[in-house]
Formats: C-alpha cells, structure tokens, sequence
C-alpha cells in the first residue's frame, strides 16, 4: 500500500506549537478544547511540510486555515533532520503539559498514541545517517512518479501547483544525492547490489523521455479536467512536458550518475547489525514498522511459532486429504479474476463478519510497463481526509496470468482490506491528526489478516482455501523471520539459504529472498507482525469472550480504534471484553 509518501523522515514541527497556552490549570471544558486546538495545529503543520503530503492529505485546505503552501517537496539532509528532532521534542513536551485525566475518552486514546508514536520516532532519529529513502521497491525514487501520476486536480490552481512542484524533484534528489555521499564517507553505503538495482531502475524509467508515461498521464486529465479552454489544454500539456523533460528526467538521470560513482564504496554486504549501531537502529526500526510492543525476542518466539503451527496444519490437511498436493500443484485461478467483479464479490460476502462500509468509488488502474519490475503486486493510495470517496488501487499487470490469481491480492488492497479500513475510519471523523500517523503494523497487520480471510470466500475447494492460507501466513512469517535473522542476529547468506531452504528446498530462490531481505530491511515485519499481533488479538478475545464472541463484534472493535500500537489496542480491547461480558452476565 502507498500512504502519503513522507518526503521527510521525521515530522516537521515548528516551535510555534510552544507558544500554546500550557493548559495548567483549566478546567476540563478548557482543557478539551485547547488539546483539540494543539492537535489542529500539529495536523496543519505537518501537512504543509511538503505540497506532496499537502495534496494527498486534504482536498479543501482553506476548511483547515491553509490558504497559501509553499510549493516543496521539502529538504532531505541530517542538518533538516536535527532541526525536526528538536522540534519534535519540543511539541512532545507541549503534549506533556497536558492533564490526561481531563481529557475526553476519544482525546485520551489519541494523547496515548501521539505520545508512544513521537517516542518511537525520536528514538528512530538517535541514528539519522541509518535513515535511507532509497530502495528497490519502497524508495522515494520508485514510488514517486505513482505519487505524481495521482496529484489532485481539484481546481485551475492545483494544476500550476503541480507544476511549480516538478521542477523541485531535482532539489529534492540532489538533497538525496549529498545525504549519499556522506554516507559513503562514514561507511554506510549501501551495498553494490541494492544501489545497482536503483541505478537500473532509474534508467529505466527515463529510457524514452518522449514517451514518459507522466507526460501522457498528465495529457489525459489534462483532457478530461473541466472548465479549460483549449489553449489552456494545450499551454498547461507543453508546461508539463516540458517540466518532465527538463527537471524530472535530469533528476532520475543525476541520481543514477551519483550512485553510480559511489559503487565500490559500501564497507557492508551484509545486516544492519554489521554496522556500529545498526542493531540498535535496527531494533527501532521493527518497533516503528509492527507496532509491536514485544522486545525482539518476543517477535523472535511469535514468528517462531506461528511458522511451526503452520507446519503442522499443513501436514494435518494433507493427511485428511490425500489429493490436496494435487489440488494445490493445479491450481492456477480464483473463480473471479476481473477486479471490479472481484470488489462485487468481496463486499457482497463481507457483509456477515464485518461492519458496513461506506458508500464510496474505486477506480482499478495499472502500473506503467516503466515501473512494472520494480513495483509491488498491487498498492492503495489513500486518499485526502475530507474527500475519501474517490480511491484509486493500482495493480501491476494486466495479463491473464497475472489477474488469474488476483482475487486476494484485490482483498487486500481493497475490501475488506485497505481501502475499506481506511475510509470506514475515516467516516468515523477521527481527530486529523490521526489520519496523517503511520502505522505500517496495524495497516499491513489488517490487510493481511482479510487476505487470509478472502482465500475462504473466494468460491475454492475448502481444504484447499485453508491449504493456501496456511502456506502463505509460514512464507510470509518465515521472510519475517529471516530478515531479522540477517539484520538483528548476523545471518550470513549462506545460513539463511540454508534456512530457507529448509521451508522451501530450492537454494535459488533462497538466495533471491535473502537479497530481497538485505535491500530493504524491516520490508516484511508489518505484514507477518502485524497479523500475528491482531491473530493474538482475536485468540485473546475469543478466550475471553467463548460462546460470546462474535466475530463482526471483533472487527468492529478494531476499525473503530483504528491505526494505533498493539499494546496500546490491546489494554482498550481489555475493557471492551469486560463490557461485554457485564452485559451478558447482566
């Protein structure tokens, strides 16, 4: 899933925010509403950071107070980095000055999660040069053009907005291009393989300028956007090819070159744990990216777990039914394999275990053949918060083979997926504030979960729907598993093959896998963290709850609490199941 790229790595604060009355003192009505207005400020802040994080975030900024942003992709460097940590302690301080005990119930869950998201994020920041925006799949230079392509075009203004925005994505990568640099100087460059592959995929995105799929993307809206003339048509598509030719281009072209001079220069082919403090770095980074509360070896003992029990419910399936090897090896499509009859299907048998979701479009769109080898199987853009009913999920590949087995793909990024979480928060009309945290964890945690859950209503043979299932969540936990082994514990490339291999018996695709792992460490955690954490969830309550437990209820709790830390939603989860059981033994 894409959420709002965050160009910047750490929040932008502003020391205005410590100019707000203390709040020492009020009382209760005061104290509510001055906390509101600390969060309204932080939101307005935050999303003016960079015109990209603006555009995704709100349709309508002026409702917010936003009547003119500067136009920035904002600045990439440790220099901004230090300046954002300090300001970042500041505004945790200001949250501080408040009484939790006058807050509202809504207020105090969002005072708890602020105070543990700005704590996980300082403590992420104590290694800033570890910080990395590039990479094969998740980097700023994969994503961004998607992220371009879906730049809103709500009126004539958004358009020269996007506009003035093209020609500081050369700033941006040159900001990029001196953070690189200066890693190469302290030893943390990346490694040959991982900058290759980002120098391939740069090339290849800028290997027919003329034809650069944001120039003809750009056309069609252009084409199809209301209230223009046709000179302005025209002057707006040359504006923008031109842009595209002589800024974006040269910016992907300039970022190949440098990466390019520094290969040769990674002192580390291996984990983060390699470096001097990337085991610390490391384990901040697994506490940002689950949400977890657990301590390594805690995720360590969860994943260990969840991949033996899978294990054994493999081999049990297989021994009630002889011919489910055969039933798998034969597999090759869903029942379904067109997306938009995909989305039919899936809201229509949701409806029994999940609550109703909002009326809302889906637009299914394909990613460029330009960024198809570097892009993930399918992606969720969120949408602004006062304009979700248009969402738009990208899916990589339109082939017959590909869409052949897309049903649980498109459940995962639609309903009862992503797009469905997010807009039935969002309808909830949560403090902004909230829709602008990342919570890879729950938001991956969830998607997954629902994944697993489409595989049994996807029209399959039953035992071959729990077959499938119970083999993706050991794949998915054992990607997980392993990439803490090579980044927290040292795993060599051989010992994880050799791992691997255990669990899948093909030593090539072992290696590929423990490639994949090194590029872009953590990649994996959010999904195989994330849905052991709700699975854990869900055992815990059904405990608790037995003949009481309804499954609707259940997730109806959690996408009312919406994004937020597993420890966190579980002490909340503990007072739901008191409440209910008062109101059955009541």
């Amino acid at each position: 899933m894409i959420r709002k790229k965050t160009i910047i790595i750490l929040w932008m604060l502003t020391v205005l925010l410590i100019l707000l009355f203390q709040g020492c003192g009020l009382s209760y009505r005061a104290t509510q509403k001055d906390f509101d207005s600390f969060l309204n400020k932080l939101f307005v802040i935050r999303v003016q950071a960079d015109s990209l994080s603006l555009n995704y975030s709100l349709a309508d900024p002026k409702s917010y107070g936003i009547d003119e942003a500067e136009t920035t992709l904002g600045e990439y460097g440790v220099s901004s980095m230090n300046k954002e940590m300090l300001l970042l302690e500041n505004s945790y301080r200001r949250l501080l000055s408040y009484d939790y005990d006058k807050l509202s119930p809504d207020q105090q869950l969002t005072y708890r999660i602020l105070k543990a998201y700005i704590e996980d994020n300082m403590r992420l920041g104590a290694n800033l040069y570890y910080n990395e925006c590039l990479g094969p799949t998740t980097g700023i230079q994969a994503q961004l053009p998607i992220l371009l392509a879906e730049y809103k075009f709500y009126s004539k203004a958004d358009i020269d907005e996007y506009l003035a925005l093209l020609p500081c994505v050369y700033d941006y990568f040159a900001d990029i291009a001196i953070f690189e640099r200066e890693k190469s100087k302290l030893g943390l460059f990346m490694n040959d393989k991982v900058a290759k592959k980002i120098i391939n995929q740069c090339n290849a995105f800028i290997e027919n300028p003329e034809e650069n799929f944001l120039i003809k993307h750009f056309n069609e809206k252009i084409m199809a956007f209301d209230g223009l003339s046709n000179s302005e048509k025209l002057y707006y598509r040359a504006a923008n090819k031109a842009a595209i030719l002589n800024y974006v281009i040269p910016a992907y072209k300039m970022l190949a070159g440098e990466l390019t001079a520094l290969l040769g220069t990674g002192t580390n082919s291996a984990g983060l744990c390699y470096f001097p403090d990337g085991k610390q770095y490391y384990e901040n980074l697994v506490r940002v990216k689950t949400g977890s509360g657990r301590d390594m070896q805690g995720i360590i003992q969860l994943l260990d777990n969840a991949i033996n029990s899978g294990i054994i419910n493999i081999t049990t399936l297989t021994m009630k039914d002889p011919y489910l090897i055969n039933k798998y090896l034969s597999f090759k499509a869903f029942p379904i394999t067109d997306p938009e009859e995909i989305i039919n299907d899936l809201k229509a048998d949701m409806k029994k275990d999940f609550p109703d979701f909002v009326p809302v479009n889906c637009n299914i769109k394909y990613v460029p053949k330009s960024l198809s080898d570097y892009l993930s199987p399918a992606m969720y853009l969120v949408p602004p918060i006062d304009n979700f009913t248009e969402n738009s999920i990208y899916i990589n590949g339109n082939d017959s083979k590909t869409l052949a087995t897309i049903y649980t793909t498109v459940a995962h990024e639609g309903y009862p997926g992503h797009l469905y979480q997010c807009t039935y928060f969002r309808s909830k009309k949560p403090a902004p504030i909230r829709s602008i945290m990342d919570f890879p964890g729950y938001d991956e945690g969830w998607a997954t979960y629902v994944e697993m859950y489409s595989y049994h209503i996807s029209g399959i043979d039953k035992g071959l729907a729990q077959f499938l299932e119970a083999n993706n969540v050991v794949i998915l936990c054992l990607y997980a598993r392993a990439d803490i082994g090579i980044h927290y514990e040292g795993w060599s490339r051989e010992r994880t093959i050799n791992y691997v291999s255990n669990y899948i018996e093909n030593d090539e695709i072992a290696g590929v896998i423990y490639d994949t792992l090194l590029e872009e460490p953590g990649v994996y955690l959010p999904y195989a963290v994330g849905y052991l954490e709700i699975m854990e969830l869900r055992k815990k309550a059904q405990l608790a709850l037995g003949d009481n437990f309804v499954a609707k209820d259940f997730h109806t709790f959690l996408l009312d609490i919406g994004p937020a830390q597993f420890d966190i939603i579980e002490d909340y989860m503990n007072e739901w199941i008191k409440e209910k059981n008062l109101r059955k033994a009541g």
